[in-house]
């Protein structure tokens, strides 16, 4: 892998993190396309594993807020 891909999936992967893991938000902050998103997370191992763990954490805090939110018995 040449540096420019290397430094473009380290961007893609900051944005993806500030976005909590919304593909089309994070593509669009890095300047880098959906199409290349997906060959990068079909084709890199570690790439992969990083946004898996990106989304991970993304689905903890939104399941985190629901909790809160039930048991404060505000679920409108």
């Amino acid at each position: 892998m040449n540096k420019s891909e290397q430094l473009k999936k380290e961007q893609l992967l900051k944005t993806l993190e500030k976005s909590l893991g919304i593909v089309s938000t994070a593509c669009e902050a890095a300047s880098i396309s959906r199409t290349t998103y997906y060959k990068y997370y079909n084709e890199d191992k570690d790439f992969k594993r990083s946004v898996d763990s990106i989304s991970d954490i993304a689905l903890d805090c939104a399941e985190s807020q629901l909790f809160e939110l039930i048991k404060e018995k505000n679920v409108t």
